[in-house]
């Protein structure tokens, strides 16, 4: 039996905005990325953000940052 757990609902403009970062020379510190985290931190009224490639990164980044008390060194 297969229980469905997700199911995407990708466009073609979402594939092809995927392609155009895999075809780019930066996969996570291009255009793409820089444009992203600015349109984050302006729809959650932060002043900046910083997008990673992983939960397991940004998991990393809460505790290193709970335990420096002042941000990350």
């Amino acid at each position: 039996m297969k229980i469905e757990f997700y199911r995407h609902n990708l466009v073609r403009e979402d594939k092809d905005a995927c392609m155009d970062v895999l075809d780019s020379l930066f996969l996570t510190t291009g255009e793409t990325v820089k444009n992203f985290e600015a349109k984050f931190a302006a729809y959650m009224g932060a002043s900046h953000a910083v997008a990673v490639t992983s939960c397991t990164a940004a998991l990393h980044m809460a505790l290193a940052i709970i335990r420096s008390g002042q941000g990350m060194k």
